[in-house]
């Protein structure tokens, strides 16, 4: 096994401590294990299985005892109470809901884990912890599989084979998917399926891999799967859990594999790369997240989030990145700690409506994080101290390229409501940084178990709006705690700016858990096509074409910050090229567009307290 080298070289303040951590990763190299065609792919057609009722036993696994142990101490330091400093109202538009359907259902297995991947070609791939399905972006159901049915080329079948825990993307450099599902609970029988698809038709065939869940022959198992894509490569990210043993003992450590993914997609072997003994000052960083791309696809290299999730009160944050790609010179894995401005904790669970069960919010870990333009915006669960509840936790980390780290954070809450499980996608660009709809699962002593959204613009939030009410609670253990997440799925649409696809859990009429697929805009415009131009925003560009030289003058009826950012003919941001502050009156602003290639473009002009303009010119 590789040892994790930490040199701490230096404190930059009182909030802000660098450590660089020097590794060298173990190279694997897999074979193919199967090609198939999704659309082929029966099985008995019974989809049997079987789910235990009993309560949990808390007392024989130290690991769940200590969690509700911590939820006990946060609920009790932190009763719920009447709030005036909820985040209850915002001062900006709320997202547009744009259409929503069922997906997939309950199938005998709590919690559903729903996550999604959008193409450009409009095919959704949606998994929960039974069910791989794909839809038509209208709803219409084009392949419904059970994970068994999906996983079974490579051959793992029988009583130890069970599968959980899937994750999918679309590759839009690509015009692909992958997936990702485990299988096996224990040291034996622990794998990572890992799956190509061969075209952007997500129902025709997949290259199949099998990744060891115990790559160090001892007694762990990986769980808790997180990943993302690179211009290159693909990252996944687990935590090794050792079989039978305390919480305190029993996590060894989280593991990333870097993986290239041409590839996968070409049905090569598949190279690989294995990061281990990510700790700081002798502690093992727990539940690295993966970074995602904000408007497009990120990389060569790959930042990652953790904290200290299992924390009652805590303000450390750890940025990790690994620099380059598999086979770059002086490849490293580099390990930076901050702190939050505003202290984050583990949540107490949700209550639902009329009724002692409540719904399992698990831990404070971060759950989602996008990086755009030198920054980083994440959330998790959290306790808010000012109510009791369990809220969102929303940052942004500000200095990510030169890690001089700022972090601003607020925490979203509602003193009548428990939120659980975000994701954020990326939406656009606003005077400030980038925009983002939040979207997560609520529940409430009045409420059923549905999910919410809003939207992030220049440091403001929208109204919290339902996406979905439920129509009855969770009912299905005899606990009273019932499983809820443990995650969410969002993505931007690629093609289309300012839009976005969830995937999320609402409680349906026969107190089951239901996946609901909803399409979601950028309130202030989510299309490519060139929005109407304001009358007092008159944009007047020339020469148009032009092989140089590019003005644009504009009649501005007060002083303020203005910003430019170029975009593609899709709408894809290429970079900002200004941003200032101008006067009242006609402004000219120019810029050499002598670097771009020949092409059509667009330029988005935004003012501050104005929609974005867009106005088109043409490079010769």
């Amino acid at each position: 096994m590789n040892k994790l080298v930490i040199l701490i070289i230096g404190i930059a303040n009182t909030f802000n401590l660098l450590v660089n951590a020097q590794h060298s990763p173990t190279r694997i190299v897999f074979p193919l294990t199967a090609s198939a065609s999704i659309s082929n792919i029966t099985d008995d057609g019974w989809n049997a299985s079987i789910l235990s009722l009993e309560m949990r036993d808390y007392m024989g696994n130290p690991d769940k005892l200590f969690l509700m142990q911590q939820k006990q101490k946060v609920s009790t330091k932190y009763p719920i109470k009447k709030s005036t400093s909820s985040n209850k109202s915002g001062s900006i538009p709320a997202p547009v809901i744009n259409t929503g359907f069922d997906g997939n259902q309950f199938n005998n297995s709590v919690p559903l884990d729903n996550y999604l991947a959008v193409s450009d070609s409009n095919k959704i791939v949606s998994v929960s912890n039974v069910q791989f399905r794909v839809y038509s972006t209208d709803g219409t159901s084009l392949l419904n599989k059970t994970l068994a049915q999906f996983c079974q080329p490579v051959g793992l079948g029988g009583i130890n084979n069970g599968k959980f825990d899937p994750k999918v993307m679309y590759d839009p450099i690509e015009d692909k998917f992958i997936a990702v599902v485990l299988n096996g609970f224990n040291s034996t029988y622990s794998k990572i399926i890992v799956a190509f698809s061969q075209t952007n038709d997500p129902t025709g065939i997949w290259n199949f891999y099998v990744l060891p869940g115990n790559p160090f022959n001892d007694t762990t198992w990986f769980d808790y799967p997180a990943l993302n894509i690179t211009e290159n490569e693909l990252f996944i990210t687990g935590n090794q859990i050792r079989e039978n043993v305390s919480w305190q003992l029993g996590f060894k450590q989280t593991v990333i594999w870097q993986i290239k993914k041409k590839e996968g997609y070409a049905g090569l072997p598949l190279v690989t790369n294995l990061w281990n003994g990510v700790e700081y000052n002798g502690r093992r960083i727990r539940n690295l997240h993966p970074v995602k791309g904000g408007s497009s696809i990120q990389g060569p290299g790959q930042y990652f989030l953790s904290n200290r999730n299992f924390d009652i009160q805590n303000d450390t944050l750890f940025i990790l990145h690994i620099n380059d790609t598999i086979d770059a010179p002086g490849l490293t894995l580099t390990i930076n700690m901050t702190h939050t401005d505003k202290a984050y904790g583990v949540p107490p669970n949700g209550r639902q409506k009329g009724i002692n069960r409540y719904a399992a919010t698990n831990d404070g870990r971060i759950l989602t994080a996008f990086y755009e333009n030198g920054k980083i915006q994440f959330a998790s669960n959290c306790i808010d101290t000012s109510n009791g509840r369990s809220g969102i936790f929303f940052g942004i980390i500000s200095g990510v390229d030169n890690q001089n780290y700022t972090v601003n954070s607020t925490i979203i809450s509602v003193d009548t409501l428990d939120f659980g499980y975000p994701n954020l996608s990326w939406v656009g660009e606003g005077i400030q940084g980038s925009q983002s709809i939040l979207s997560f699962e609520h529940t409430g002593e009045n409420r059923f178990p549905g999910i919410s959204t809003l939207f992030y613009s220049d440091g403001e939030f929208s109204d919290i709006i339902t996406v979905k009410e439920g129509v009855g609670n969770l009912i299905v253990l005899s606990d009273t705690i019932e499983r809820w997440g443990d995650y969410f799925g969002s993505q931007p649409v690629y093609n289309r700016n300012g839009k976005i696809w969830i995937a999320g859990t609402y409680g349906n009429a026969s107190n089951r858990h239901q996946t609901w697929i909803a399409q979601i805009d950028n309130p202030y415009g989510a299309e490519t096509n060139i929005p109407t131009v304001p009358p007092a925003l008159s944009l007047n560009l020339f020469p148009n074409p032009s092989f140089e030289m590019v003005y644009l003058t504009v009649e501005l009826p007060a002083t303020g910050n203005v910003k430019v950012d170029l975009l593609d003919l899709n709408g894809k941001f290429i970079d900002s090229i200004f941003y200032g502050k101008t006067k009242i009156g006609k402004n000219q602003f120019s810029f050499n567009a002598a670097p771009l290639a020949a092409g059509t473009y667009i330029l988005r002009f935004t003012v501050e307290s104005y929609p974005a303009v867009n106005t088109k010119f043409i490079k010769q």
